[in-house]
């Protein structure tokens, strides 16, 4: 069977999906400055249908890799931040920029707090549980139709609060109960990012205590 070269997996096809990922997220950005909301929530959500994707065609071709993995975290880290950082303006409120300053910090700590402990423990995915972790990491992780409706459901609530400063008013009696709908999702989400940096800097600080004491002897 032939080597694969490093090119090569430039090429694997999830990784294709991540590299349209990140235009349509340049297209939703272009979108967002440009006053396009229609453009935004179009190349924005089918981004988001695009993260399965990749993730599905990566298992289904062999074509698992550490780039893809880290394109696929890096493009949602920064497409969730710079909508957020847009909401932020868009609204014009000091304790909604404040909490969306929040979420962005949680969102990538939590995420990259997550992947760091994994490696330097000998996981080979920041999505693998062992036995030992937190139940509530475990379900999030391991059923990958939970994972989904959360991060799915998360960022729907995000741009659906994009989507309302721009609909005609006969549009929010639809758009603002899904709105509604979507906001316990985003919560939750978010609180499973706090387990996720407390159970992540947990296992550093436990690696260090081992490291320390083992040092002493």
């Amino acid at each position: 069977m032939a080597q694969v070269s490093y090119l090569d997996v430039f090429w694997f096809v999830p990784n294709l999906i991540g590299y349209t990922r990140v235009g349509l997220a340049a297209a939703a950005v272009f979108g967002m400055y440009y006053e396009h909301p229609f453009l935004t929530f179009v190349a924005y959500g089918i981004s988001e249908f695009l993260d399965v994707a990749d993730g599905y065609y990566a298992r289904k071709l062999g074509q698992c890799s550490k780039l893809g993995e880290v394109l696929d975290m890096v493009t949602d880290r920064c497409t969730t931040t710079v909508l957020l950082v847009y909401l932020a303006q868009l609204y014009q409120s000091n304790m909604l920029a404040l909490l969306f300053c929040f979420i962005i910090s949680l969102d990538i700590s939590s995420h990259y707090m997550q992947m760091y402990s994994q490696l330097v423990t000998g996981k080979t995915n920041h999505k693998e549980m062992g036995d030992d972790s937190h139940w509530i990491l475990k379900a999030y992780y391991t059923d990958r139709r939970v994972l989904f409706a959360f991060c799915f459901g998360n960022e729907a609530f995000f741009l659906l609060l994009y989507l309302n400063k721009y609909l005609p008013t006969y549009a929010l009696y639809l758009s603002v109960p899904l709105t509604l709908a979507a906001f316990p999702i985003s919560f939750i989400k978010n609180a499973i990012n706090v387990v996720q940096l407390y159970e992540s800097a947990s296992d550093l600080a436990r690696l260090d205590a081992a490291e320390i004491n083992k040092n002493k002897k």
